[in-house]
């Protein structure tokens, strides 16, 4: 069937999810009219992953980089021709991530099947297998074919084709990625993540000790009429009772504490609570309790804190709120520094590598999604399975470490969202800063120039914090943020921590001023949210985003996705050219960054052929057509992970 078959869906049962420790049970096949369940416990499927791997076949799969890499761990055979109905449906979602892609929510909302989705955690070990388990595993290739053609039938409506192309062809290199993981030094990553929480606790007894922290008030504390409370009371009156007991309290029936005591207790139903009341009026004062100490990870007591410092309640107590008032007292400053540290030990302490860490090999896997944003991102991390690699502090870089013998070449695009922006609207003045593609001299630093040109600055006069600035405003503005934004995202991302709402203001004004064709941009898509309720955007390759209501993902959906285009293309291209190289492969994808890992020798070759594929890529998107913008990549050699 396979051999005279253009079109064959692909399904797999494993025993596991981890192709390393887990087996291929069942492989099950379709072309649209005949279903083959096949016992890799009892055949050898050799021949069939063989054939599965023909160049002219087109192979369907649902999360088909699983199925790829089940079949290059046990077979040693790449199938570079799958098509993916999940990403096909993510494209069909035109950028909806609230709709669920599963295989079994899709064959019930677009065929109106339901499948036995049970039998997912069933037991693939049992030999034989249950009527009940064959049946699943045929339904799940079953409704491979039909969900394909109507899928590809959205794609087609949508005029999504050439995007769903570079999805499917980039799917091997992310299965790749997967499979191979990251080498990491994890005992290093645990000895910092002790560190820092060691700092944070440090920073803690600072704050609680230093003399402008302000004083929790003791808490007030209400006698218990019964044990060992009960009996502390009565010593604190003056009596020398051995007890609390009636037999105990003989001796005192004539105080007037004591007798308002036996009264309570002898007392039910309504008059219990004003006789309590009474003992308690009798009784000396409890001593307070110490004050407890401050829980900075309590927004409500963060609150206290500042209502005391400044006389009103915050709005909330959010890093832009605080930052806000870092000027006015330290403790602000101090909790900023805090949330910092908070972040590095809840999110990258020991728990980061969740269950993806493999000791033998040394290596984490991060989880990758695909299109894992509205705009066709790439992501990263699940949630209580593995961790996510895309969003890592600079600092814990330095924990990835390549093998003995072993290199990392890195490549990251420079500034490619703004190139994207100054094709896009054709933005004359971007456009000369970056040069054309035949250009023999670098680009011009396009935050430089911003800044000379803002700030009113000779540009060999402008200083570190000027460009710095700049690159603020550019970034921030490419994000669709407004003056309101624009200082908490020259904070967290930049570390400027000085600029208020006022000059971020000037700032857009000065900005908007230097590069009109933005400002009009912005001002089109914000007219046509506020009118219609949402918009529609589009990458250059096609990919559609629609119905975004989101004033900053409006502006920049068809940017960001454009960018996410350009690097999963260019991940094609390098999976193809590493071929060469067999013992060289991506290990991470972030944002505009790929990272290689490869033999020592061969560092040089693939520092080539990783330049040449993220720059043919790019080209390809961008400069098929006039106006054509010049693009560079920043390439670094390194034993640790680098940005280049």
């Amino acid at each position: 069937m396979v051999k005279n078959s253009g079109v064959v869906a692909l399904d797999l049962e494993t025993t596991g999810l981890d192709p390393r420790e887990s087996e291929i049970r069942l492989a099950q096949i379709s072309d649209g009219e005949k279903i083959f369940v096949i016992d890799l416990f009892h055949r050898d499927a050799r021949e069939l992953f063989e054939a599965l791997a023909r160049e002219d076949l087109v192979v369907l799969a649902h999360g088909g980089d699983f199925e790829w890499r089940f079949v290059y761990h046990h077979y040693g055979i790449a199938l570079e021709n799958i098509v993916d109905t999940l990403l096909l449906a993510r494209l069909a979602f035109r950028g909806d991530m609230t709709l669920r892609a599963g295989l079994g929510e899709l064959a019930e909302s677009e065929l109106d099947i339901t499948l036995d989705k049970e039998m997912q955690t069933a037991d693939w070990t049992l030999d034989p297998l249950p009527r009940r388990q064959l049946d699943y595993a045929a339904m799940d290739v079953k409704v491979l074919p039909p969900l394909y053609e109507k899928l590809s039938d959205v794609i087609k409506a949508t005029d999504q084709a050439s995007v769903a192309e570079i999805e499917n062809q980039a799917l091997p290199a992310f299965a790749l990625m997967k499979y191979v993981g990251m080498p990491i030094d994890k005992v290093a990553w645990d000895e910092n993540a002790d560190e820092v929480e060691l700092e944070l606790r440090e920073l803690e007894r600072r704050m609680l000790d230093a003399p402008w922290m302000i004083e929790r008030d003791p808490i007030e504390q209400t006698w218990a009429l019964q044990g060992p409370d009960c009996l502390a009371m009565l010593h604190a009156a003056g009596l020398e009772a051995q007890g609390t007991t009636a037999k105990d309290l003989a001796p005192y029936l004539e105080n007037e504490l004591v007798s308002a005591l036996l009264a309570y207790r002898k007392s039910k139903g309504a008059e219990r609570e004003p006789l309590k009341a009474r003992v308690l009026e009798l009784a000396p004062e409890k001593p307070p309790a110490p004050a407890p100490l401050w829980n900075f990870g309590s927004p409500q007591q963060v609150n206290e804190i500042a209502w005391e410092i400044l006389g009103f309640d915050l709005s909330d107590t959010a890093e832009p709120t605080l930052l806000r008032y870092k000027a006015r007292h330290p403790f602000f400053a101090h909790m900023l520094k805090h949330r910092k540290l908070r972040k590095l030990v809840s999110t990258y302490g020991k728990t980061w590598f969740q269950k993806a860490y493999n000791e033998e090999t040394g290596r984490v896997h991060p989880a990758w999604w695909q299109i894992g944003t509205s705009t066709g991102r790439v992501a990263s991390g699940s949630k209580g399975e593995a961790p996510n690699a895309q969003n890592l502090p600079e600092s814990h870089r330095k924990f990835f470490v390549a093998p003995e013998g072993r290199m990392f070449v890195g490549a990251d695009y420079s500034q490619i969202e703004v190139r994207v922006l100054a094709k896009m609207l054709y933005e004359e003045r971007l456009l000369k800063i970056y040069g054309r593609p035949e250009d023999d001299v670098p680009s011009g630093d396009v935050y430089l120039a911003t800044a000379a040109h803002m700030l009113d600055v000779d540009p060999d006069e402008v200083t570190k914090e000027q460009r710095n600035l700049a690159k603020a405003i550019v970034l921030g503005m490419n994000y669709g943020l407004n003056a309101k934004g624009l200082p908490y995202y020259a904070f967290t991302k930049l570390g400027i921590e000085d600029m208020s709402k006022d000059e971020a203001e000037e700032y857009v004004e000065a900005f908007y001023n230097l590069y009109p064709k933005i400002e009009a941009y912005h001002d089109d898509v914000l007219t046509k949210l506020d009118e219609v309720g949402s918009v529609d955007q589009r990458t250059m390759t096609g990919r559609l985003r629609a119905e975004i209501t989101n004033r900053n993902e409006a502006i920049n959906a068809p940017i960001q996705g454009t960018a996410a285009d350009i690097l999963k293309r260019a991940m094609t291209l390098l999976y193809r050219g590493l071929k060469l190289t067999p013992t060289a492969y991506i290990v991470a994808s972030i944002h505009d960054e790929l990272l290689v890992e490869c033999d020592q020798a061969d560092a040089d070759y693939v520092a080539g052929v990783l330049e040449r594929a993220m720059l043919e890529a790019a080209n390809e998107i961008l400069n098929a057509e006039e106006p054509k913008v010049k693009i560079e990549v920043d390439t670094v050699i390194s034993k640790v992970w680098a940005k280049g």
